[in-house]
């Protein structure tokens, strides 16, 4: 446990123990300077009665001291401030997933693979965002990060029949080629939105490496966006892909905490999904981060406790 303003609890205290101590004394110097004399004091002061109800008057005040040091002793503490850091897991409400699908004609199969994968995902949503971007010659957003899963579904579907059809409108834009691999990833990378929160972002990467156009980008370059923008990505290629490209598409994934996973035709479409899932929590505890969390209810116990032992001490000392 940390204090983030240990200072400021410090003074708090060392007033309210000074505060204390002056109304314990304060009172005593008026009581002794107006006190009345009488000669049988002393004969009073001896009787075993009259020890045994100072006794008494003196621990209930003693310990009525105690607790609103106790109290005291929590007010310090809420006022510095006590944070616990602990490693931060992910939660699943955290998590931002952008499908980014390759729509070159070889990639067909893997790409509604992919789509079904997620649009089983889509009906167990708590609080997860999937988007999805799709790609060739050029990039287009089908739909942002959104949590609506009927709308999810929609999409997708929507999307599987476009790639049924044969060519996915806005994805053949421009005259650099086709299968602009690096360009694609760039585009998806651009789609993850609220920068400036703590999420879970990972690319799923339906891709068979296989670029046919002059790109703007290398791999390498879109691979180290991906890791500064903390990316996991997640590379699905077809079984019989070229081994050369899918070890090349492999080792980028790595070098972002993901890895690739082969798809053969027919394979349970959870099996996509569920290995996204297991490699993020890999990732994260390869890369544990931590968060301080403020404890309140320490400080809160301490002074609700003292108070209420304080009254209970001069409840009784009164009744003595």
């Amino acid at each position: 446990m940390a204090l983030i303003l240990p200072w400021a609890g410090l003074a708090v205290g060392l007033l309210a123990v000074t505060l204390l101590l002056a109304a314990w004394f304060w009172p005593q110097r008026f009581r002794a300077a107006g006190g009345v004399p009488f000669a049988t004091a002393r004969r009073l002061r001896a009787l075993p009665r009259f020890r045994q109800l100072v006794r008494r008057q003196l621990r209930w005040l003693l310990l009525e001291t105690a607790a609103l040091l106790v109290a005291i002793a929590g007010l310090a503490l809420l006022i510095a401030r006590p944070v616990e850091a602990r490693p931060w897991e992910q939660a699943r409400g955290n998590r931002d997933i952008m499908l980014c699908l390759d729509v070159s004609g070889s990639m067909a199969p893997v790409d509604k693979e992919v789509l079904r994968s997620y649009a089983r995902l889509a009906e167990q949503l708590e609080g997860e965002r999937i988007g999805l971007t799709m790609f060739d010659a050029s990039g287009v957003t089908v739909f942002p990060l959104t949590d609506d899963s009927a709308y999810i579904r929609d999409q997708l579907a929507h999307a599987e029949q476009e790639i049924d059809e044969g060519e996915v409108i806005g994805t053949r834009v421009g005259d650099s080629g086709t299968s602009l691999i690096a360009d694609g990833l760039i585009g998806c990378l651009e789609r993850f939105d609220h920068r400036d929160k703590r999420r879970s972002r990972t690319v799923v990467f339906a891709t068979d490496n296989q670029t046919s156009g002059q790109a703007l980008y290398t791999l390498e370059e879109a691979f180290t966006q991906a890791h500064r923008d903390g990316a996991l990505v997640f590379g699905v290629v077809p079984i019989d892909n070229s081994a050369t490209a899918t070890e090349e598409l492999a080792q980028a994934t790595r070098q972002t905490g993901g890895d690739v996973l082969p798809l053969a035709p027919g394979a349970d479409v959870t099996a996509i999904s569920d290995a996204v899932t297991r490699t993020e929590r890999a990732a994260l505890t390869r890369q544990p981060r931590l968060e301080s969390e403020e404890l309140t209810w320490p400080g809160v116990a301490l002074a609700l406790m003292g108070l209420a032992l304080a009254a209970l001490a001069r409840r009784w000392r009164e009744r003595e």
